[in-house]
C-alpha cells in the first residue's frame, strides 16, 4: 500500500508540476513579451529623436537600424499618408502603410502595436509604432509567439521542477507513511482477534485513525465476548449431547457432519467429525435409503449394532437432518421376555388344569367308587389348586414389584422374628433332613414392607432347606457394613452350576426342572426375591458350587429414603 500511494502522489506531482510549467512558461513568456514591446516603445521613441527630417532618410535609417533593438530589427520612417519614406528593409520601401493596424492606431494614439506574418520578411514580426513631428517611426523585431522566450526559461524552470520534484517526493514519501504506517500497525492489532487476545492501539496524528481504532476496539470486545458466549453454549451443547444415552448426529443439507456426540461415536467410528460425510461411517442401507429420501415426516428405522437393537429418528430440520439412535434393547427384550413370560404361566397353569379335569372327570361319572382312591383323587385336586393358587400369588407379587402400581405401607422392621416363623414353618423338614442351623442376625432395623421381608427370607431359606443335603447346615446371617444392611443365606446343598447361575434368577427357570417339580415350586421364587431387591435400590450376589452348596448375598442400602 505504501508503494501504491508513493506512486499515486508521485504522479499526481509531476503532473502537477509539468501543467504548473508549462503554465508558468507562458505567463512568463507573455510578460517577457510585454516587457519586450515597453522596451521598444522606448527605443522607438529614442529613435525617432535622433532623426533629422530635413536630411536624407536612408542614411539615417542604416545607422539607426543597428543601434535599435536588435540586428534583427527592422526600422522604417512612414509619412502621415501611409508613404514609407526610408525602410532598413530595401523591398519593401514601395509599399504604401496605411492600411496596417499599428498605423493607424501611432496616428490616433501616438503608439501603436502590432503582431503579424510580413510577406515582405516572410516572418511573424511584432511592430511597435510611435506618431512625432508629422511623421511615424516604426521598429519591427522577429515574433513566434510564446516560443521566443523558451530558450531563457527552460533551464531555470527544469531546474525549479527538479528541486521542487524532490522535494515534492520526499515528502510524499513521508506523508505516505504517516498513512500506512497506522494501517499496518491497526491491521497487525486486527490479526490479534484470531487468536482472541485484546486489542491495544496507539494515540495516532489523525483522528479518522483514532476513529477506526477505537470501533475495531469494540467490535473485537464484542466478537470476544460473542466468541466467549458461543463457546460456552457450545461447551454446554456438546456436554448434554454426551451424556445422552441415544446417539445424536446432525447434518447439513450435503450430508456433512454438523454436530456429533459421545455415544454416536461409540456406535460408529471414533474418528466421526465434523464436515465428514455421513456415508464414511453409516453403511446401513435402510438409513442412506431415507436420508436421500427424507420428507417433513419424520422416519424410523430399525437397526441391529452389536447385539444391541436401536431405532434411528430421522428428521428434517432448517439446517439439514438430525438422527438419533435410541437403544430398544431393553424394550425388545421385554417384550421377549413378556411373551416368554406369558407362554411360560400357560404351560405352567396348563399341568394342573389337565390334572384337574383328568380327575373331576373320573369323579364325575363316578369311575373312582373306592372311599380311598376318591380321597386320594380329591387329595391331588386339591393339591394342584393350592399349587395353582401359589403360582398366581407368585405372578400376582412380580407384577407388582415391576409396576410398583400400588401404595406400599413401610414400618420399622425387625429381621429375627421374621426368620424365626420361618424356621418354626420349616421345623419339620429341618429335622427330617437333620440340617444344622445357624442364625446370627444384627439387632438394625430395616425401613422397608413386612411382606416383602417375609417373602424375600422365606424363599432363600425355604429353597436351602429344600435343595441341602442329609444332615447339612443352614447359616443365616446380617450386619453392617457402612451405609450397607447385608444379609447372607448359605446351605450345603447340591449347588448351582455356572452355566445355570446367570439364569437362576429368571422366571420359570429351573436348574433341574424335574427334580424340581416334585418339590412343588413354581419356579419364580428367586425371581421373586431380586425384584424385591431391586425395589428397595438393592443387589444380590450369588456364590455357588455343585456338590458343596450355595451362598446368597442381599446389599440393602440404609441411607436412602426409603430407609433408617
Amino acid at each position: 500500500m505504501n508503494k501504491a500511494l508513493f506512486k499515486y502522489f508521485a504522479t499526481v506531482l509531476i503532473v502537477t508540476l509539468l501543467f504548473s510549467s508549462s503554465v508558468s512558461m507562458v505567463i512568463l513568456s507573455d510578460q517577457m513579451m510585454q516587457t519586450t514591446r515597453k522596451d521598444m516603445y522606448y527605443t522607438v521613441k529614442l529613435v525617432e529623436n535622433q532623426i533629422d527630417y530635413q536630411k536624407p532618410l536612408d542614411n539615417q535609417v542604416d545607422k539607426l537600424n543597428d543601434l535599435a533593438y536588435t540586428k534583427d530589427t527592422r526600422l522604417t520612417i512612414i509619412d502621415k499618408d501611409g508613404n514609407v519614406l526610408a525602410d532598413s528593409d530595401k523591398e519593401g520601401i514601395q509599399e504604401n502603410h496605411s492600411g496596417r493596424s499599428e498605423f493607424k492606431e501611432a496616428l490616433s494614439d501616438q503608439f501603436g502595436y502590432a503582431t503579424r506574418y510580413s510577406s515582405t520578411v516572410k516572418k511573424n514580426m511584432m511592430y511597435v509604432a510611435y506618431y512625432h513631428r508629422g511623421y511615424v517611426v516604426r521598429i519591427a523585431i522577429p515574433y513566434n509567439g510564446i516560443f521566443d522566450n523558451i530558450g531563457p526559461l527552460l533551464e531555470p524552470l527544469f531546474i525549479s521542477a527538479a528541486l521542487s520534484l524532490c522535494v515534492a517526493l520526499a515528502l510524499s514519501y513521508r506523508f505516505s507513511r504517516t498513512l500506512t504506517k497506522p494501517l499496518e500497525e491497526i491491521s497487525e492489532e486486527v490479526s490479534k482477534i484470531n487468536d482472541n487476545r485484546y486489542l491495544s492501539f496507539d494515540h495516532y496524528q489523525y483522528d479518522e485513525f483514532n476513529v477506526i481504532a477505537t470501533k475495531l476496539k469494540e467490535q473485537a470486545d464484542t466478537i470476544r465476548k460473542t466468541l466467549k458466549t458461543l463457546k460456552n453454549e457450545r461447551l454446554k451443547i456438546n456436554s448434554i449431547l454426551d451424556k445422552m444415552n441415544e446417539g445424536f448426529v446432525l447434518l447439513d443439507t450435503n450430508y456433512e457432519i454438523l454436530m456429533v456426540n459421545k455415544k454416536a461415536k461409540q456406535l460408529f467410528s471414533d474418528k466421526m467429525e465434523v464436515n465428514q460425510p455421513i456415508q464414511d461411517f453409516i453403511f446401513d442401507h435402510q438409513i442412506i435409503d431415507q436420508l436421500e429420501n427424507i420428507g417433513v415426516e419424520p422416519k424410523i428405522v430399525t437397526l441391529k449394532k452389536d447385539e444391541e437393537v436401536y431405532d434411528c429418528h430421522l428428521a428434517k430440520v432448517e439446517y439439514g437432518v438430525t438422527l438419533l439412535f435410541v437403544n430398544i434393547t431393553d424394550s425388545v427384550n421385554a417384550t421377549k421376555m413378556r411373551q416368554e413370560f406369558f407362554s411360560n404361566v400357560s404351560h405352567e397353569l396348563k399341568t394342573p388344569m389337565t390334572s384337574i379335569r383328568g380327575y373331576s372327570e373320573l369323579l364325575q361319572t363316578g369311575m373312582i367308587d373306592d372311599p380311598k382312591a376318591r380321597k386320594q383323587a380329591l387329595d391331588k385336586i386339591q393339591k394342584e389348586v393350592d399349587q395353582m393358587s401359589s403360582l398366581i400369588s407368585d405372578i400376582l407379587m412380580i407384577s407388582r414389584l415391576e409396576n410398583k402400581d400400588i401404595e406400599v405401607i413401610q414400618h420399622h422392621v425387625h429381621l429375627q422374628p421374621i426368620v424365626d416363623d420361618i424356621l418354626e414353618s420349616l421345623k419339620v423338614e429341618i429335622e427330617k433332613k437333620e440340617i444344622k442351623v445357624t442364625c446370627d442376625l444384627t439387632p438394625q432395623t430395616y425401613l422397608a414392607n413386612h411382606q416383602h421381608v417375609q417373602q424375600l427370607m422365606n424363599n432363600l431359606i425355604n429353597n436351602a432347606v429344600k435343595y441341602n443335603k442329609q444332615k447339612g447346615s443352614l447359616n443365616i446371617h446380617s450386619y453392617l457394613v457402612d451405609q450397607d444392611y447385608i444379609i447372607e443365606v448359605s446351605d450345603t446343598g447340591r449347588g448351582i452350576s455356572l452355566i445355570d447361575q446367570g439364569r437362576v434368577f429368571e422366571r420359570f427357570f429351573r436348574c433341574d426342572a424335574g427334580r424340581d417339580k416334585e418339590t412343588g415350586g413354581t419356579g419364580l421364587g428367586l425371581a421373586i426375591v431380586k425384584h424385591i431387591v431391586q425395589y428397595y435400590k438393592g443387589t444380590i450376589h450369588l456364590e455357588s458350587e455343585l456338590g458343596k452348596g450355595t451362598t446368597f448375598k442381599i446389599v440393602l442400602p440404609i441411607n436412602n429414603k426409603d430407609s433408617l
